[in-house]
């Protein structure tokens, strides 16, 4: 049996996959640094829901792209539970020291800085850790002998280019104000997606890719989906949806009252109910058709012949 548990971390992802029959066990993203408990949500760290799973191991851990939501419980990951291998878009260059804030006040080139420290902070953990780690490549393999994983890459030009922005930063050079802020605006597109199949079932996880974007590549159907972007109005088009037809669709977002951004959007939840016969977030405000909850996490359930089962904790 594969398990997948959408964690609710609030406003970021991580998804938790166990194969029962292997004792496998991968992470995908991590949530933020921190997540405020909030009265009436179930929202927790991600390192509190992996002890709440006593998980005592991780066999993969994959961060899709360098944003503070998807790789910032992964410094606390390490420092608490074996992982074996770790898989990234992008690798810092060896002994990459401190950077320092360009003298700007753009947020997004503040918080690309502020990720890219933390990020080499999670790289050396991972090295003191002994973890195995890689660079994600457009590749094929199986996880167990049941499991299959398909990574998919943004492209070449546009991770070459963010990777020689990065290991500018890193070795101290300055850029323009230009060349940063367009490196900090890619870093969702540059999500690295991935393929799970299982008795001959397919799940994909989007990382943070916009719709349109996603578009431009040749779509297999899917039977689960990881909506894009938490939902928001860059997550979903008629096109893209129609070319996925998913069965089974989960936003990672969050209920709150005053959120900086809408998400879910209500025009793409509305595309989703329209579309899909289950639609799952692990937390959200109230709509009109779509009531207020949260959730722990949203569990599906895939059996050896393919049968899926959904629950909510």
């Amino acid at each position: 049996m594969l398990i997948l548990d959408f964690l609710n971390v609030g406003d970021g992802d991580a998804i938790l996959i166990r194969e029962d029959t292997a004792n496998f066990v991968m992470l995908v993203d991590t949530g933020r640094p921190q997540v405020e408990f909030t009265p009436g949500s179930k929202r927790r760290s991600v390192l509190n829901h992996l002890m709440q799973e006593r998980i005592d191991h991780i066999d993969l851990m994959v961060l899709t792209h360098l944003h503070f939501d998807h790789i910032g419980g992964a410094l606390s990951v390490f420092r608490h539970i074996p992982v074996k291998r770790l898989l990234c878009t992008y690798l810092p260059p060896q002994n990459a020291g401190w950077i320092y804030a360009p003298e700007t006040e753009e947020k997004t080139i503040i918080g690309m800085v502020d990720a890219l420290n933390l990020f080499a902070d999670i790289i050396s953990a991972a090295h003191a850790a002994g973890t195995l780690i890689e660079r994600a490549g457009r590749n094929q393999e199986f996880l167990s002998p049941a499991l299959e994983m398909q990574l998919i890459p943004a492209d070449d030009a546009l991770i070459a280019r963010q990777k020689d922005q990065f290991d500018a930063l890193y070795r101290g050079d300055k850029a323009s104000f230009e060349s940063l802020f367009a490196c900090s605006k890619e870093r969702n597109i540059s999500s690295l997606r991935l393929n799970l199949t299982y008795a001959g079932r397919r799940v994909l996880f989007t990382g943070d890719s916009y719709a349109e974007y996603l578009e431009q590549d040749s779509k297999q159907p899917c039977d689960i989906l990881k909506v894009p972007h938490h939902g928001d109005e860059k997550s979903m088009t008629e096109i893209l949806l129609r070319q996925l037809t998913p069965e089974y669709a989960v936003i990672s977002c969050e209920n709150a009252e005053l959120a900086k951004k809408e998400r879910p959007a209500p025009q793409v939840l509305s595309m989703l109910l329209n579309r899909v016969p289950n639609v799952f977030c692990t937390e959200n405000r109230a709509f009109d058709t779509f009531p207020a909850a949260t959730h722990t996490k949203i569990r599906l359930e895939i059996d050896s012949l393919g049968a899926i089962k959904h629950s909510t904790v």
